[in-house]
């Protein structure tokens, strides 16, 4: 789309369908993801610094399991947001999970 902002498909997350970011024992849950980023909530936890290497393994509710590894690009309001080094999230896994919140009717929006 020449109007858009974005370059890749986009998936935001109904609180019940979050998919987990585990970091070591640590868990988080994934508000949004796309190819080649993620955000997720920080909760109570010390956040990461601006640029700092993150790596770990995001788990879909689709059984679905992916190793990650990001740099920090934002730190605000209790939540992170990662730019994902290749290879990210594959193209054919975020539009798996645009069909399975869909089929759970859930309106996916980008």
């Amino acid at each position: 789309m020449p109007d858009s902002r974005r370059n890749h498909y986009r998936v935001i997350y109904p609180f019940a369908e979050r998919p987990s970011f585990s970091i070591g024992w640590t868990s988080f849950e994934i508000v949004e993801c796309s190819e080649t980023g993620l955000r997720y909530e920080l909760g109570e936890r010390r956040p990461p610094k601006m640029g700092e290497e993150v790596a770990g393994r995001v788990a879909f509710r689709s059984g679905e399991t992916i190793d990650v590894v990001g740099d920090v690009l934002r730190v605000q309001d209790g939540f992170v947001a990662l730019s994902l080094r290749p290879p990210g999230i594959p193209f054919a896994v975020v539009m798996h999970e645009q069909r399975y919140l869909r089929g759970k009717g859930f309106q996916v929006t980008e």
